[in-house]
């Protein structure tokens, strides 16, 4: 608040408040915690400033003035405004500082990160993780970019200057499903040299991001050719079961989705691929910073193999 070209200053406005409730100079410095003198002292600064009086003194009584009634009519709802305005920010401070929302790609990923979502809600009483959404392999980055979810457990890295990739969650090797029928269904593994001429469903995903799961060519150089996109794994276990096509996906997959009409090859030349939080960099918060360092300190769990 302002008056003249200069702020007025809180003792200021908490003195003409109070005198004009207690219409009394000692009683108003009590309230206040100062001395009379220093009541009038301000009383008469503001007089001075505004140029005229604010309240008529007598030996009987304090009153304030047409000008002093019209401060007091505008000034209290001012500050009332204000204190009522710090008294809300203050029990917001006291509130839960806020929900982490988390997602995933795959049922051990999400199974993992309930449990670091336990462990973060034990340490910090004033904010919340949750488990919310499992994606689909098509856009899974689609959940992040939409503010659905804050952060997401994904293959990564993820190609997208736009994204934060953090700590590694979770770490397995690929496997091939093939129907139950299949030719390869009774060597007990694979290689990625298997893929070549056969009908190979994937993602309808990103190239660039697809890649880390399933290369455009073998080792040797021959293509690898996708005969059918699909948008989620089910969706892929659904067309091998049939007897559509064979399929390269996580061993948690496998893990969790048997299934008497799919065999699950291990793939003996499978890398090991990282699946790691990552997060918007334009929405990073205390909160993903918290989260992250936790994930960090526990380290990734290891997707067992299927020999395992």
């Amino acid at each position: 608040m302002n008056h003249g070209g200069r702020a007025l200053e809180r003792q200021e406005i908490e003195t003409v408040l109070v005198l004009g409730e207690e219409l009394h100079f000692r009683r108003a410095a009590e309230r206040l915690h100062v001395a009379p003198a220093r009541v009038t002292q301000l009383i008469q600064k503001l007089e001075r400033e505004i140029g005229a009086p604010l309240f008529n003194r007598s030996n009987r009584a304090v009153t304030p003035t047409d000008i002093g009634r019209l401060l007091l009519s505008e000034l209290a709802p001012a500050h009332a405004a204000v204190t009522a305005a710090f008294l809300r920010a203050a029990e917001a401070a006291k509130q839960p500082a806020g929900v982490l929302r988390l997602g995933f790609l795959g049922p051990a990923t999400g199974e993992h990160l309930a449990d670091l979502a336990d462990a973060f809600d034990r340490n910090h009483r004033d904010a919340e993780a949750q488990v919310v959404l499992e994606v689909e392999v098509s856009d899974p980055l689609s959940a992040l970019r939409s503010g659905r979810v804050d952060i997401l457990a994904l293959y990564a890295p993820v190609v997208d200057p736009g994204f934060v990739t953090g700590p590694v969650v979770l770490q397995e090797k690929m496997v091939l499903a093939v129907p139950a029928s299949h030719h390869l269904a009774g060597r007990g593994s694979a290689t990625m040299e298997d893929l070549p001429g056969e009908p190979v469903i994937t993602a309808n995903a990103s190239r660039d991001w697809l890649r880390q799961i399933l290369p455009d060519a073998s080792p040797s150089g021959r293509p690898i050719v996708p005969v059918s996109w699909i948008d989620s794994i089910q969706a892929k276990l659904a067309l091998v079961g049939a007897g559509k096509g064979i399929g390269v996906i996580g061993q948690q997959w496998a893990r969790f989705n048997p299934r008497p009409q799919i065999v699950y090859l291990p793939l003996d030349d499978s890398i090991v691929h990282n699946v790691s939080l990552v997060w918007r960099a334009d929405r990073e918060t205390e909160l993903i910073r918290n989260f992250s360092r936790l994930a960090h300190d526990f380290g990734p769990v290891q997707e067992p193999s299927l020999a395992g």
